[in-house]
């Protein structure tokens, strides 16, 4: 796919490997509709883009699936289209046995790293399946493939990623 000039939604661009993908995506001549539950990282990734209009940002947190619903007409209505969505944003719990996590750490854990992907792709399917050509990326994890102690809670929301893709 040629990305010059072709919009893309970049989840988790405020910082780590989403601003990464942003500012590549950038670089090679597209334009981004980043988001992230950080304005303050959304503003650093803008300042190191340098990209002017190219670059959009929507501060927003990926769980809450009213937001996320009126994230398509915003991007749209800033770049009239788009061509692509890359999720990556995801968190990590402390490396701790499942056993001594709290309910609500499991359950941030797996509302950021799946239900986060889940409800960004379900709105922005429909934009992607109408497009000539179109990309949809999940960012998974290798603990989605191997278990990494301590870490079950993240292994088992990259592995539902996983699946879901």
């Amino acid at each position: 796919m040629e990305i010059r000039e072709k919009v893309f939604v970049v989840t988790g661009a405020g910082n780590g490997i989403g601003r990464e993908v942003t500012l590549g995506l950038l670089a090679r001549g597209a334009r981004v509709a980043a988001v992230d539950l950080s304005k303050a990282g959304l503003d650093e990734t803008a300042e190191l883009a340098l990209a002017g209009e190219r670059l959009t940002i929507h501060p927003l947190d990926i769980t809450d699936r009213t937001a996320v619903m009126a994230l398509p007409a915003a991007v749209t209505d800033a770049h009239g289209q788009v061509d692509g969505l890359i999720n990556v944003a995801g968190i990590i719990h402390s490396f701790t046995p499942i056993g001594a996590l709290s309910f609500d750490d499991i359950e941030r854990v797996m509302a950021v790293n799946f239900w986060g992907t889940v409800n960004t792709t379900k709105v922005f399917l429909p934009l992607l399946e109408a497009r000539p050509a179109s990309s949809l990326v999940n960012v998974g994890s290798m603990g989605s493939l191997v278990p990494f102690p301590g870490q079950g809670a993240y292994g088992a929301s990259k592995a539902a990623v996983k699946l879901f893709t």
